[in-house]
């Protein structure tokens, strides 16, 4: 039965997914290319849009799928998670931000599907730009109500990897509250290499904000950054000890 419904979540709920992916950037090329908004933020509400449509099919391959929110701040933030698993970018729809910069590495941009979009929304690549011109290009976004979201960990290879300071100093920085999130179980879904879509219990959660502010001294942002990882991981661990 697990098979069973492993190859129907990859056959039809993913081949769907992908149809969805395709078929939706194909309708909104010609508007999103002419007219791509401000700096391009009609590209990522476009992005929100699609999110939402995974985050769909996410819910029909998952055993179950809980979403735990708290208010989020009113302005631009920045929104830290662990990474497991490549559906991962599109989780963050699910606690309502729908203008989002995401820092990302490069090789993302280099995929024919995703180039286009990834360029239209002014998303950095982490590997190309330097950090002066990322935290002006932040600083920029920032200004214009963007929330800017990074995967501390880089890597979805090893899901208990240290967090990366650069989203805290980033944060300090800008002055700008963190939203850590935590994502339990896309990684049993997705594991890093396959293209298998097992059947698994997801749970995405949102903690409240952080303020730079309460970490003081040159050296904050590490704590801050060693801090927000102890928060998301040790939810992580206990969901998938279940």
């Amino acid at each position: 039965m697990k098979y069973f419904r492993t190859a129907i979540n990859t056959l039809l709920w993913g081949s769907g997914a992908l149809l969805w992916l395709g078929l939706s950037t194909l309708c909104a090329f010609p508007v999103l290319y002419f007219w791509p908004g401000k700096d391009g933020q009609r590209v990522r509400k476009f992005v929100y849009i699609q999110s939402k449509g995974i985050l769909f099919f996410i819910r029909l391959c998952a055993k179950k799928l809980t979403v735990e929110k708290t208010d989020a701040p009113l302005g631009p933030c920045v929104v830290t998670a662990n990474h497991q698993s490549a559906l991962d970018l599109y989780t963050v729809a699910a606690l309502g931000f729908d203008n989002v910069l995401y820092i990302t590495k490069g090789w993302v941009f280099k995929l024919p599907f995703f180039r286009f979009v990834m360029n239209g929304a002014g998303y950095i690549d982490a590997e190309k730009t330097p950090p002066q011109i990322m935290l002006e290009q932040c600083r920029k976004a920032a200004q214009n109500g963007c929330a800017i979201m990074l995967f501390p960990q880089g890597s979805r290879k090893n899901p208990q990897a240290r967090f990366k300071s650069g989203a805290f100093f980033l944060a300090e920085q800008l002055n700008l509250p963190v939203v850590p999130m935590a994502i339990s179980g896309t990684g049993k879904m997705l594991p890093v290499g396959s293209i298998w879509l097992r059947a698994s219990r997801v749970v995405l959660k949102q903690f409240e904000p952080i303020s730079p502010r309460s970490y003081s001294g040159e050296l904050g942002h590490l704590k801050m950054a060693q801090d927000v990882k102890k928060k998301i991981m040790d939810f992580v661990n206990t969901q998938e000890a279940k």
